[in-house]
């Protein structure tokens, strides 16, 4: 359980259930208080879902398969908002879960990152081994706010990039690119290269996820690697619904367009190559805002439900499969699907 103060404030069930609504979000959970106001417009699942539970107590909802049975990584999170505890006549008795130990019990202290200072300096005077490193940066933490990457306000607007941006950034570029093209193919193989460049992003999406961003445990010792690992990918396994660290930055994507771009001139003639690298860009531009989406965006359609569901067990879950972003195709075929089905 959550370690309480002296001087907590108790609550009564009472009081707590009037705090249901938007503005004012409070649960109970194992007898304790928290206020889930700042929090459940980022829930993983939604803030529909954990409104539902405004004002109410979660200890069952939590552990019931119907609803989602949440890891320990959850309960870590929730750790953060607690507020205080029922007071002695209004508590309740519940069924421990399996094991005999609560889940609260199960949370290690560590000391990793401190989300509420400047995460790079940290990570550049750290001495972590890969294996504590790898362990830690795949724990989720989250705040209210963006996190703050470097102390420096001029380098901090660099790490900040809002979704609307890659659209913004990169059509131009998609247009131009076919623009040119035109000049050397006609627009029967214009389309033919850009439905190919638009199919085979799929693929480097999935291979870029898998074995880049993932490299992980593979990693060598040394903080130098940890850091360009942290950057790479390790900071949105740690926060992972920050919203301004959830597309890369068009700094970071140009540089890594230009190697494709190389790789592909050896390939494809003029014309092609345009239509193809067209078609890269848009699968591209759609796969950063459906990862934009999956995190922070809600949807009655099935596909769409479960697509989100997919890719944040890949988070809070089993950070080893699940690393197709805009589809599981390629897990299929991979054999990178989760070991056991979602309930």
């Amino acid at each position: 359980m959550v370690q309480s103060d002296n001087k907590q404030r108790e609550y009564s069930r009472a009081e707590v259930s009037r705090h249901d609504n938007a503005a004012s979000l409070w649960v109970i959970r194992g007898n304790q208080v928290f206020d889930l106001t700042s929090f459940h417009t980022d829930h993983p699942g939604g803030s529909d879902i954990i409104m539902q539970f405004g004002g109410q107590d979660i200890t069952d909802a939590l552990r019931d398969s119907d609803v989602h049975v949440h890891s320990i990584e959850a309960y870590r999170v929730l750790k953060d908002f607690y507020i205080g505890e029922i007071m002695a006549e209004d508590r309740w008795e519940h069924k421990q879960p399996e094991g005999g130990k609560d889940e609260m019990d199960c949370i290690d202290d560590v000391e990793f990152l401190d989300i509420h200072k400047a995460l790079l300096p940290q990570m550049w005077r750290s001495n972590f081994t890969t294996e504590f490193y790898i362990k830690e940066v795949h724990r989720p933490r989250h705040l209210p706010r963006p996190a703050v990457f470097f102390e420096n306000s001029f380098l901090e607007k660099f790490t900040r990039t809002p979704w609307w941006v890659i659209p913004l950034y990169w059509t131009p570029i998609m247009s131009g690119l076919m623009y040119l093209g035109a000049e050397y193919e006609s627009t029967q193989v214009m389309a033919i290269g850009f439905v190919f460049g638009l199919i085979s992003w799929t693929l480097m999406e999935y291979s870029i996820h898998r074995f880049v961003f993932h490299y992980d445990e593979n990693i060598p010792q040394g903080t130098i690697y940890q850091f360009a690992h942290f950057l790479l990918h390790g900071v949105h396994h740690f926060m992972p619904m920050d919203p301004l660290r959830l597309v890369m930055p068009p700094a970071l994507s140009t540089f890594l367009a230009l190697h494709i771009l190389a790789l592909m001139s050896c390939v494809f003639s003029p014309g092609m190559l345009h239509a193809f690298c067209s078609g890269l860009i848009v699968g591209y531009v759609l796969y950063d805002e459906c990862h934009y989406w999956l995190h922070h965006g809600t949807s009655q359609n099935s596909y769409l439900t479960q697509l989100k569901s997919y890719h944040l067990r890949h988070h809070y879950k089993d950070f080893k499969a699940g690393f197709g972003i805009t589809s599981d195709f390629w897990d299929k075929v991979f054999g990178t699907q989760f070991a056991t089905p979602e309930h």
